[in-house]
């Protein structure tokens, strides 16, 4: 399900930390240390809560880097 008790089909066109963590597979640390590289894609807003990323543009960066694409937790996409 998702945040608002919706089910998800696809993944979120846009995705913040906690999605970063299930897409990439890794500890929230790796993350950071990923997110510190010059071709980690730049995000596409800073809110409040965080840097949010494009779904698309994180694939892409897994796709040139060798990365598998893991699923989001709660998203069947």
């Amino acid at each position: 399900m998702g945040g608002y008790g919706v089910a998800m089909d696809a993944p979120p066109p846009v995705i913040g930390f906690a999605e970063l963590v299930d897409v990439l597979g890794v500890s929230r640390t790796r993350v950071i240390q990923l997110m510190r590289r010059p071709d980690f894609p730049t995000p596409l807003a800073v809110l409040r809560m965080g840097q949010v990323w494009t779904y698309a543009d994180v694939v892409e960066f897994c796709e040139r880097t060798g990365r598998t694409v893991h699923p989001i937790n709660g998203v069947n996409g």
